[in-house]
């Protein structure tokens, strides 16, 4: 390169220089900088196109320095998410500029199945519980360790007997005693719905699948719960008055979702996942964790929001916790999250 050429090049990057956009940064940085660049093109050189070179890398030092701390306030500024991020590789389209497979960022949980076969998933009746209002299954650890309680969790749904996707969800716990390696149980529990009419009998057919406690990366997830593209604001825990019996007791969560989409967002196809926590920063993945899952449609009587928020459209919505009477709702930090469904393995 000529010194011509340099003097050349020297003259686009200063012109580009005044026309850029002002960067705000410090004023004792930006004199630092100006001083040192100053400094350096005041320095004499026994070569002139060592000279050229010196005022070239002057300029582009100042301009250099000068996108680099905007990169940096951009980045400052940028809103952290509450959640977990999952990155996934998916192969990009070939183009001049693209080619060969991109990173994608997916803000949401990465579960993984714990070692636990599930079999017999049936309806039946546990003493003391009315006439078929229970789940029953057969749990067999399948690994060489034995798995307790806080180490996993249990995700029932149910579908439609005449066919049909998930239509109910919950979390479920696993055996309080825990699996040793090769053991079966028997494992039941009463969970609050889908009940056939007024009575106290489940209609619809019971799944159940178990994950561990805890993050999964993107190459380890078995299933990503993807958060939705929804905010959650102003959370309150309210105390239901009478409750539901002497040994369980609920609590309504209300809350105020915000459609951050530039897209209409159907809430039936959103699911709830509310969890009470001792931390302001655990996930529901926290072995104590009071866990819960909703569908994001009305459930309780005289109670409604539309179907659909449009982008920008915020509505307060309600659900109702239930739990045994030596759980605190009160004393824990209660949060809410929306995730797309299907929150469930599909095979």
């Amino acid at each position: 390169m000529t010194t011509r050429d340099d003097d050349e090049l020297e003259a686009r990057i200063r012109r580009a220089y005044r026309e850029r956009e002002p960067v705000p940064f410090r004023d004792e940085l930006k004199a630092r900088v100006l001083r040192e660049a100053t400094s350096a093109e005041g320095k004499p050189s026994p070569r002139t196109a060592t000279r050229g070179r010196n005022r070239l890398m002057s300029s582009a030092a100042l301009w250099v320095a000068g996108v680099a701390v905007a990169l940096l306030c951009v980045v400052v500024a940028w809103p952290k998410t509450p959640l977990e991020s999952i990155t996934t590789t998916q192969t990009s389209r070939q183009s001049v500029r693209s080619q060969g497979p991109t990173q994608t960022v997916v803000h949401g949980f990465g579960l993984a199945y714990a070692p636990i076969e599930v079999s017999n998933v049936r309806v039946g009746t546990l003493p003391g519980e009315p006439a078929d209002s229970c789940v029953l299954a057969e749990l067999r650890n399948t690994s060489n360790q034995t798995l307790y309680e806080p180490d996993v969790m249990g995700v029932l749904w149910f579908t439609p007997r005449g066919g049909g996707d998930e239509n109910w969800l919950t979390f479920v716990n696993a055996p309080a005693e825990g699996l040793k390696p090769g053991q079966t149980v028997t494992w039941g529990f009463h969970p609050s719905g889908p009940h056939a009419g007024s009575s106290q009998a489940l209609s619809e057919i019971p799944h159940l699948r178990f994950f561990y406690s805890r993050s999964a990366s993107a190459e380890s997830a078995n299933l990503v719960w993807r958060q939705a593209p929804v905010g959650v604001e102003d959370i309150q825990v309210l105390p239901v008055a009478g409750g539901p019996g002497a040994t369980w007791q609920s609590a309504d969560v209300y809350a105020t979702l915000v459609n951050r989409a530039s897209r209409t967002v159907d809430l039936a196809d959103e699911r709830a996942v509310i969890w009470f926590s001792q931390g302001a920063s655990d996930t529901f993945f926290d072995p104590s964790a009071v866990r819960f899952l909703f569908h994001v449609t009305p459930e309780l009587p005289g109670v409604s929001w539309p179907s659909a928020l449009k982008p920008g459209e915020r509505v307060r919505v309600e659900f109702r916790v239930l739990s045994t009477k030596g759980t605190d709702f009160f004393s824990r930090v209660c949060h809410v999250v929306l995730l797309d469904a299907p929150l469930v393995p599909q095979n």
